[in-house]
């Protein structure tokens, strides 16, 4: 018997199957490259890719049902990002329930529609077996109101539930599951996801106290292309001088800030790193922006957690770059977080769990994340 685990994008479509000792059988990824549609599958230790067509693509169930024959499916569990204040554990897709998540697409326009749509894509070919949901926000739902609410007239959160939430819960979770195993005795920890999107977390006894995301993705960290913290003084003043309209702002906001808005012409780190080095002083400036907003989170979770018990980074920055983790933690020395270049340089795209912290440092560990098995690991005995 199988769980077969879903982690649908408005461009990419994750999926793996795991037995039932959540032994990876295959994983694969559905992809738009820019309009050109590619099936990448990892199966029996062979790597395949080849080209589909946009229709393939916008019915991927059939794909991906296709390349599980000879398994078994029992479950199939999804990635839901936002489950507003009702959605706190892995819940059984009923139509009800898929009625009430659609309520919630407002709250989640670019993530919660195309998750969705593919499952009830996946409805429509098995109605056998149950599908579950599990949260990106639930990780969180224990914050306190202090770190949770926002100081505005409390009767919007009242009407509006208009609230931090908080994301990358399921990626926080599985690294803190990680982390118990490396160091058990560690209760304060801050969890830093680094990578196209970025959130970092201060947990308290294997619970989110506070993290840097809120309403919506777009607060906190200095990210691939959204901007992160923004006085909403300056936005208001930009839309009135510039006259954009709601859309053409929030397409900014997400898709036009962040390292691309300040080097002008890429987000991606890695040449951003390049470029720095040969002297581009806008490549220099959204590096430097970005690793002073993850110290200045870091430094500010350690006050709310009253001190700090280990640190963990991961994600497609955090796990991949030596040189971004080694200028992040040389602002940090003040708190005895420090990184042993022995352990950290020249460690790119670490694949499996890394201590790199200096002997006597507070541990620092690079623990990479696997959604799809959090996923699976909560939903195992469902």
């Amino acid at each position: 018997m199988a769980t077969l685990i879903i982690n649908a994008g408005s461009v990419t479509i994750k999926y793996k199957l795991f037995d039932s000792e959540l032994k990876l059988l295959l994983s694969g990824m559905i992809d738009n490259k820019n309009g050109r549609y590619v099936s990448e599958i990892i199966k029996d230790g062979q790597e395949y890719s080849w080209d589909i067509t946009k229709e393939q693509f916008l019915n991927s169930a059939n794909l991906i049902l296709n390349e599980c024959q000879g398994h078994t499916i029992e479950k199939i569990g999804f990635r839901i990002v936002h489950g507003g204040e009702k959605f706190k554990e892995p819940t059984l897709l009923t139509d009800a329930v898929l009625k009430e998540l659609e309520a919630l697409n407002n709250l989640a326009p670019l993530h919660n529609p195309p998750a969705l749509k593919k499952i009830r894509e996946f409805r429509e070919l098995i109605s056998d077996i149950p599908f579950y949901a599990v949260f990106d926000t639930a990780f969180h739902s224990k914050m306190p109101p202090k770190a949770y609410m926002y100081a505005l007239p409390y009767e919007y959160y009242q009407m509006y539930s208009i609230r931090r939430y908080g994301f990358h819960g399921i990626s926080h979770s599985f690294i803190i599951s990680e982390l118990h195993k490396l160091e058990p005795d560690a209760k304060k920890i801050i969890s830093c996801h680094l990578g196209g999107g970025a959130s970092i977390v201060a947990i308290m006894e294997r619970n989110s106290i506070d993290t840097s995301m809120g309403f919506t993705p777009l607060e906190g960290l200095i990210m691939a292309t959204r901007a992160g913290d923004v006085d909403d003084g300056a936005v208001y003043y930009l839309q009135e001088i510039t006259h954009f309209n709601d859309d053409e702002f929030n397409e900014i906001q997400n898709k036009k800030s962040g390292l691309l808005g300040i080097s002008g012409y890429t987000a991606d780190m890695r040449t951003l790193l390049q470029d720095e080095a040969a002297g581009n002083e806008r490549a220099h400036l959204a590096i430097e922006m970005y690793i002073y907003r993850i110290q200045k989170y870091i430094a500010s979770y350690i006050g709310s957690l009253n001190g700090v018990d280990a640190v963990t980074i991961t994600a497609g920055v955090g796990a991949g770059s030596d040189i971004i983790r080694k200028r992040i933690f040389e602002g940090l020395s003040y708190f005895n977080l420090r990184v042993d270049p022995k352990l950290n340089d020249g460690r790119i795209n670490v694949a499996e769990n890394l201590k790199i912290s200096a002997f006597g440092s507070c541990p620092i560990w690079i623990i990479p994340t696997n959604e799809e098995l959090e996923i699976a690991r909560q939903i195992q005995n469902l």
